[in-house]
């Protein structure tokens, strides 16, 4: 915790949410495995097969 810096208002206001990272909501298994992890993770998906994915 000793390296933390303060942020300005400036840099404060430059800081972006995750919303812009995620595409599109994937519908298909070859869609939702295109995605990186972290997309996985944190991503809305549709993806409505009985199966769970094997990518």
């Amino acid at each position: 915790m000793k390296n933390l810096k303060k942020l300005t208002k400036r840099e404060l206001r430059m800081i972006g949410g995750g919303a812009l990272l995620c595409p599109a909501p994937a519908t298909t298994c070859a869609e939702w495995c295109t995605w990186t992890a972290d997309q996985r993770r944190r991503c809305r998906n549709m993806v409505m097969d009985p199966e769970p994915c094997g990518c």
